[in-house]
């Protein structure tokens, strides 16, 4: 699909007592169907992936994903389990009742997005296995006869954190009787590793992802 795609990272290491905490920092844009890549960490890419305008609803859904690009990291880790997340940004987030562009004034929540990430498969798999086990097990009892929601002596894993804060959504098809596409995003974000996740001492990252 034709559309052009523009990307700027930059990243910060934050000294700490023991090991840096890695700060990626991206301004992008992105236009209808189109996927916007970029690298964040060592085997991590923030991903912004189209979701189909087949009568529904149109946008993107925000990704952080392994290099090949066969999962994503955000879903088992940021909530709500059911319905849209924070990591949604759908046409319908921008328009009231009758498919009118909502005032800037109103539109502050909407442009700012908090989310989680699993840093690795081994660890998404642990959060996603305790999401099922939450969402769909039966409870069982503690022996000093608590109920516990999920798997007994589940530790979550350490996270990765990002800020999505949208500056431009560009919409289309406003007003009763249609349906809003989102045609445009511009956005700026800021990705926090935990300090585990960096690479061993001496091993420093590059300046530009």
């Amino acid at each position: 699909m034709r559309g052009t795609l523009h990307h700027m990272v930059c990243v910060a290491v934050l000294a700490g007592p023991l090991m840096a905490q890695l700060d990626a920092h991206i301004a992008g844009t992105a236009r209808a169907g189109q996927v916007f890549r970029k690298e964040i960490g060592p085997g991590l890419f923030l991903v912004l992936t189209p979701i189909p305008d087949s009568g529904g609803d149109s946008g993107w859904t925000i990704e952080v994903q392994p290099p090949d690009g066969s999962d994503n990291f955000v879903r088992c880790v940021t909530l709500p389990l059911h319905g849209p997340t924070q990591a949604d940004v759908l046409a319908t987030q921008f328009v009231t009742e009758d498919n009118r562009k909502l005032p800037e004034a109103k539109l502050s929540d909407v442009k700012k997005r908090e989310f989680q990430f699993a840093l690795n498969a081994a660890d998404q798999k642990k959060a996603c296995d305790e999401m099922e086990a939450e969402a769909y097990g039966a409870p069982t009892t503690a022996p000093d006869g608590s109920t516990i929601i999920g798997n007994p002596g589940y530790k979550e894993p350490p996270l990765g954190s990002g800020s999505f804060f949208i500056k431009t959504a560009q919409l289309s098809d406003l007003g009763p009787g249609k349906h809003a596409r989102l045609d445009f995003l511009s956005f700026e974000a800021k990705i926090t590793l935990p300090a585990s996740k960096n690479r061993p001492p001496g091993d420093q990252p590059p300046a530009r992802w």
